[in-house]
């Protein structure tokens, strides 16, 4: 997640490497912190200018936002005329479920790697998704473009929109590009896996939790992992993922969103077609680096991988967004080793703006959501304290 909300960002990495892979999303760090792990020198195009994105990326270069976090299209294919030119693959992080327009224009001018136009509409299109789900006998909510009947407890979503800030519960959407969906109560997990068009390899469950704010409920907070799952669930997921690949084409990295069931249960909720937030989470041993899993599944090949479980690392891992309790500038200098999505000093952050990434581990995925809220705690007072000191 980015660390603040500039219209722009100076300055580029210092290295002079050779690039070999383009990487382009809202917020890039963490897949150029993947890129670097798989051995590739990434050029980053993003909306943010975060510390530690510039130093991961062999240049750095800003794309101008268009309200909210979307992207400039006529900067954006400016940029990637610029730097993506000749045979460099290029791979999008998120930004772009809502945008399969721009998604095609890139697949027909540039050597994007990853899921295209007709993959999106049958994924991130909510009535054609349910209707999928339906015929390949995959549980799933409702969804509605129109009033959910009465008595039905739902929650309004837009149309490929990411990170929960959209999420509100509502009997009927607002219009144009939001939907609603049957609310499901169970425990919130989430599925990495890879594609290659037909068949999956499963990596890793996580836990995810949401972080409330007064107008956005359901925000994303953060993911720990990996947890253990019911071996028949697990089964049970792995066949309706393979089933949705077949049926979609899906390649490479993705994430399926799922809800556990009081009952023993689950439902599918969404399937995100791209990397995500658990690079974070899992992107490190016993796994292999898994941006060049993701390259490798686009081109048809998947691993030989039996998926993660607690008893086989020897640590699990949390990711999560830290939200800004109130105004402040961020004078605190150095920032904590487990910060990543470093903002620049002298930032302003406003309240609800996410300020960075924080990172914990422990012996489960339980300790680990405990460490990271601990340094979030102290992150916050350490930050406070510094802004009222340069304040005096």
């Amino acid at each position: 997640m980015p660390s603040h909300l500039p219209g722009r960002y100076q300055g580029r990495s210092q290295a002079r490497e050779a690039p070999d892979l383009v990487l382009v999303g809202v917020a890039a760090r963490g897949l150029a912190a993947a890129a670097r792990r798989a051995g590739y020198a990434p050029i980053v195009l993003d909306l943010f200018g975060d510390e530690d994105t510039r130093a991961l990326a062999c240049e750095a270069i800003p794309i101008r936002r268009l309200g909210g976090l979307n992207f400039d299209p006529e900067d954006l294919f400016e940029q990637l005329g610029l730097h993506a030119a000749g045979d460099l693959p290029v791979v999008l992080g998120t930004g772009f479920e809502q945008a399969p327009d721009m998604v095609e224009r890139i697949g027909q001018r540039f050597r994007m790697v990853g899921n295209g136009r007709q993959t999106l509409a049958w994924l991130k299109e909510p009535i054609v998704f349910m209707r999928l789900l339906s015929n390949l006998g995959v549980p799933h909510p409702a969804v509605f473009t129109g009033p959910a009947p009465a008595g039905m407890r739902t929650l309004e979503k837009r149309i490929g929109g990411s990170g929960g800030w959209h999420v509100q519960p509502a009997a009927a959407p607002r219009g144009v590009g939001w939907y609603v969906q049957e609310y499901v109560e169970g425990r919130t997990v989430s599925a990495l896996f890879l594609g290659d068009g037909k068949d999956v390899r499963l990596l890793a469950f996580s836990e995810q939790w949401c972080e409330p704010a007064d107008d956005a409920p359901y925000r994303y907070g953060g993911a720990a992992g990996p947890i253990a799952i019911d071996a028949a669930t697990a089964r049970a997921v792995t066949e309706a993922l393979r089933r949705i690949t077949a049926a979609t084409g899906l390649v490479g990295l993705a994430s399926a969103d799922l809800m556990l069931l009081d009952d023993g249960g689950w439902t599918l909720l969404e399937v995100n077609p791209r990397p995500g937030a658990t690079l974070d989470v899992f992107d490190r041993p016993p796994l292999p680096p898994l941006l060049r899993l993701h390259l490798d599944a686009c081109e048809g090949r998947l691993p030989d991988l039996d998926p993660l479980t607690p008893e086989t690392v020897d640590e699990a891992r949390a990711s999560a967004i830290f939200y800004a309790p109130a105004p402040f500038e961020v004078r605190l200098d150095p920032l904590p080793d487990f910060v990543a999505d470093r903002p620049p000093q002298g930032t302003r952050i406003e309240t609800g703006e996410p300020v960075c990434t924080v990172f914990g581990s422990g012996r489960n995925a339980e300790e680990a959501r405990q460490q990271v809220s601990e340094r979030t705690v102290s992150l916050w007072r350490a930050l406070s304290r510094a802004d009222r000191k340069a304040a005096e």
